[in-house]
Parts: structure tokens; sequence; C-alpha cells
């Protein structure tokens, strides 16, 4: 495998990781049969049941941050995933360095602390998901291994350039 590729599987944990967590999916175009034919003053719109109820008690809307079973939840996904991901380049491509790796996930740990993580945390999901990674790759085919071999590759060229720094 070229440097290249392997500098990708690198740089790929930290951007694709936090990337995935933070990505929303893109909105879709609007067709030609759904233009607005009405002047904005004309158009009404109804609140749900429970923003109707929110603005009938006089309660202002919430604006804190993700917290709770939801924040806990998408935390333990990112560690899962960037354990997942460090597990695959490695197996991928054997000329990723241990430094790079090691480098890339402690690069992820720090930003999953940043974002309300326990190290301890990072660090059970990261290495449950490695380790479960490594055993499907290894009781995979090897075409199965040559076709998650190339989904990551192709990962690896649609990710954008990790941060500078």
């Amino acid at each position: 495998m070229t440097l290249p590729r392997t500098r990708r599987f690198a740089c790929l944990l930290v951007p694709a990781v936090f990337g995935l967590a933070a990505c929303n999916p893109a909105p879709q175009p609007a067709s030609d049969d759904a233009a607005q034919t009405q002047p904005v003053e004309d158009t009404q719109t109804r609140p749900s049941e429970a923003a109707q109820a929110q603005i009938e008690s006089g309660t202002p809307p919430v604006d804190a941050p993700l917290t709770g079973d939801a924040a806990s939840t998408m935390l333990t996904q990112i560690a899962g995933i960037a354990g997942a991901m460090h597990a695959a380049a490695k197996l991928c491509d054997p000329n990723v360095s241990d430094a790079q790796l090691d480098q890339a996930k402690d690069q992820l740990r720090q930003e999953f602390t940043k974002m309300g993580g326990d190290v301890a945390t990072f660090d059970g999901e990261f290495a449950s998901a490695h380790e479960k990674t490594n055993a499907q790759f290894t009781q995979a085919t090897p075409p199965q291994q040559k076709q998650m071999c190339d989904e990551l590759e192709a990962m690896a060229s649609q990710a954008p350039p990790p941060p500078a720094g």
C-alpha cells in the first residue's frame, strides 16, 4: 500500500469519528412543485402539540446542551466507532505505524473528554469495539476482508482533511 493511503487511514480516525457525531443528513433540495406560491406574510405555520403545550404553559424553550442519556449514548457510540476504525486501519494497512495509531487514539480520547465523556468510558468502549472488529475480520473470508478494507479506503478518500495543529 502506498504512503498516501497509510496517511489517509491514520488521519481518517479523528475527523471521521467526530464528523459522524456532528453531521445530520444533508437537506434535500425542494422539488419544483413544492415552490411557495403565497407571500410569506400569508403563510401560517402550526406548532406541534408539544410546542403548543409549551407555548400555552408559558415555559421558555430549553437551550441547554445535550445531556443525560442521549449524550451518554452518543459518546459511547463515538468511542466504539473510534475503536472499530482504529482496528480496521491496522488490519487493512499494516504499514500504518503503531505510533500513528496511538497518536490518533490519544487525540480522539482528548476530544472525547472535551465533549463531556470520561476516559474510562472511552477506553472501555474503544477496546471492546477494537476486539470485536479484530474478531470479525479474522473470521471473514479473504473476499470479505478485501471488501471491508475497500469500504474503509472509500471512507478515507471521502473524509475531510484532519484539523491543523
